[in-house]
């Protein structure tokens, strides 16, 4: 059990498109103006946490094959962000960031982001083999939707605190969170195959 709880704090707080962006947007527009896409990322991780609990139940382990297409429909999307994030010109980008759509780029982000799938149905799996009836699995959704939401708080307050550093060297930071998301791609086109 013990092991299940290390896996989910390193999901959850390692590098995932879901932090990398919260730490792009807070270096670039500030912490109080990434908040819409931190709370876009605890609604859409808690509906994709409650849909891959109905989801495992019902279908998943009987369609194994979807893992594959998630995963690579995810990775692909994911690369496109870090594309966007290495090209970004930092001045140019600012003006045309509005606060009010991040909200909803964080819900889509986290429907097309496979390591919050696979981690909700990984987790599922678990909870759900020891037991756990489909109300227990909403509250843990619940719980760990909470805990995204505080690893994307950690992660924008980095890249906040770090603005004015982060500005003189906004190519290189640019470039190494672009890196993390192709890495991130990697990883899922690899637990996809």
């Amino acid at each position: 059990m013990n092991a299940v709880y290390i896996y989910i704090l390193v999901a959850i707080f390692t590098p995932g498109p879901n932090n990398v962006m919260s730490s792009a947007s807070s270096s670039r527009i500030g912490f109080l103006k990434t908040l819409p896409f931190m709370a876009g990322v605890l609604v859409g991780t808690f509906l994709v946490f409650c849909l891959t609990s109905i989801f495992y139940v019902a279908l998943y382990d009987k369609i194994p094959i979807i893992k594959t297409y998630i995963g690579f429909i995810g990775a692909a999307y994911i690369c496109f962000l870090a594309f966007k994030i290495a090209i970004t010109d930092n001045l140019k980008e600012t003006k045309n960031i509005k606060s009010k759509n991040l909200f909803f780029k964080a819900i889509f982000l986290t429907f097309v982001n496979p390591k919050v799938i696979i981690f909700g149905l990984t987790v599922t799996g678990l909870f759900y083999r020891w037991g756990i009836n489909i109300e227990q699995l909403l509250k843990v959704s619940s719980a760990l939707a909470s805990l995204c939401f505080l690893s994307v708080i950690i992660w924008g307050g980095f890249g906040y605190l770090f603005m004015r550093v982060l500005a003189q060297y906004q190519k290189v930071f640019n470039t190494i969170m672009a890196s993390l998301l192709i890495f991130s791609a990697l990883l899922i086109i690899i637990d996809t195959v």
